[in-house]
């Protein structure tokens, strides 16, 4: 196609999309703006504040989004456990964990990638993990 016969085209088609376009124009300027990044989000504690309050060896239990429900323990030595509540034979997985300033960095046996969090405090006494870039990937709670 020649240039003048493409500019009648596109001339064309922006005539006929005009209505279309002037009539999406009020919904999408009823959007939102999107959050700002962990707006609203408790202060993050810190690789000390974690290691002090959650790897003492004791045990407790971690909620994942889709509602499965975790045994875990994080040892003073930098080793961890983590079993299935729920199951007829749970199979106990373990690997190893360091802090870092902003959080913590975990390894689990048949996963060579080490995966970083951090821990946010909530008011209710549990603890969301929000793995980095903003995923949640658990909520602890001692029971």
């Amino acid at each position: 196609m020649n240039r003048p016969g493409r500019r009648l085209l596109v001339a064309a088609a922006l005539v006929a999309a005009g209505p279309l376009l002037l009539a999406a124009a009020p919904a999408a300027a009823q959007l939102k703006a999107p959050p700002v990044y962990n707006s609203g989000l408790p202060e993050k504690m810190s690789g000390d504040e974690i290691k002090a309050t959650w790897f003492d060896g004791a045990p407790m239990i971690a909620v994942a989004p889709d509602g499965k429900q975790y045994r875990m323990v994080f040892s003073p030595d930098g080793k961890a456990t983590r079993t299935p509540v729920e199951g007829k034979k749970p199979k106990t997985v373990s690997g190893f964990w360091r802090v870092i300033a902003e959080g913590y960095c975990s390894r689990w046996t048949g996963n060579n990638r080490e995966k970083c969090f951090n821990v946010r405090k909530s008011a209710d006494g549990s603890e969301t993990v929000v793995r980095f870039g903003g995923q949640i990937a658990a909520t602890w709670k001692r029971r």
